[in-house]
C-alpha cells in the first residue's frame, strides 16, 4: 500500500540521543562507545527509530540533547526558545513525541514551585508545550510519560519511586495535566507497567529501547491515544 511518508521530530534528553542524528553542539549520550556497551549496533536500535518504523515516518529533527531538563527557562532546557524552534527542517513534523522529565525527577525538582527562585517542573512542562505549539501549530504533540526502568543483571536492585521526596507518579501526573491544559496528547506509557532495561538504571540498553518502543507503539495504536481523523487514523498506523 502506497502512504505519503510522515515526518517525526523528537523532543528528549540523553535517552533518546543517538551519535550523528542530533543537531550540531548538542550533547549526546550514545556516541560510538556507548552504544557498543549498550549493544546498540545501529541508529535503529534506538526507541524512536523503531516508533518511525511502525508509523512509516521518516525523522524530521531529534531534538534531544543528553543531560537536559523539563524546568528551566535557559538553554538547554526543552523549554528555552532555543529547543522550542529547532523541531523542523525545510519540512514541518506531522507528529513531535516527547519523552522529557527524567533529569528533572533525578534532579529532585518540585512539581510546582516552593520558592520564586527555584524551578519547577509544571511550570517547565507546560512552557515547553506553549513554545512548541506556537512554533509548529499544525503537528500533532505526544507526550509520554516516564517509565520505570531496572538493571540488566542486578535482581536485587529495585527502581527508587521517590527521589528528594517526589514520587515519579506526581511528575506523570504533572506531564498529564500540562498536556490536557495545551490541547496536547498523551502516551502513557508508564500505565503499561513496563520496565525497561538499562545498564544505569536510567539509559536503555538495546532490550531496553526495544521496550521504550513497544510501549510507544501500543498508545499510537489505541483509538485514545489517536485523533480519529481521515488525514491521521489508527489505520495510518498499521504497518504492511
Amino acid at each position: 500500500m502506497n502512504r505519503e511518508r510522515r515526518f517525526v521530530s523528537i523532543l528528549g534528553d540523553s535517552i533518546s540521543t543517538f551519535e550523528g542524528f542530533l543537531p550540531e553542539g548538542y550533547q549526546v549520550f550514545y556516541d560510538e562507545d556507548r552504544a557498543i556497551q549498550h549493544d546498540m549496533t545501529s541508529v535503529y536500535d534506538t526507541w524512536w527509530a523503531k516508533v518511525n518504523q511502525f508509523l512509516h515516518a521518516y525523522l524530521c529533527v531529534n531534538n534531544s540533547y543528553s543531560g537536559s531538563m523539563v524546568s528551566g527557562a535557559d538553554f538547554p532546557s526543552a523549554g528555552s526558545d532555543e529547543r522550542a524552534a529547532l523541531l523542523h527542517t525545510e519540512r514541518r513534523p506531522d507528529l513531535i513525541l516527547v519523552y522529557m522529565g527524567f533529569n528533572d525527577f533525578g534532579n529532585g525538582i518540585p512539581i510546582t514551585k516552593d520558592r520564586q527562585d527555584v524551578p519547577a517542573f509544571f511550570e517547565g512542562y507546560a512552557r515547553m508545550l506553549t513554545k512548541v505549539k506556537r512554533n509548529e501549530p499544525q503537528s500533532r504533540i505526544l507526550c509520554g510519560t516516564l517509565m520505570e526502568t531496572k538493571i540488566r543483571g542486578n535482581g536485587q536492585w529495585s527502581f527508587p519511586n521517590k527521589w528528594a521526596g517526589i514520587s515519579l507518579c506526581e511528575y506523570n501526573a504533572a506531564i498529564k495535566i500540562a498536556a490536557e491544559q495545551a490541547e496536547a496528547e498523551v502516551a502513557d506509557l508508564a500505565a503499561q507497567n513496563l520496565r525497561y532495561e538499562t545498564l544505569d538504571g536510567t539509559h536503555p540498553t538495546r532490550a531496553g529501547h526495544a521496550t521504550i518502543a513497544q510501549a510507544w507503539i501500543n498508545c499510537l495504536g489505541s483509538r485514545e491515544a489517536l485523533i480519529q481523523s481521515q488525514e491521521w487514523s489508527a489505520r495510518d498506523f498499521v504497518p504492511d
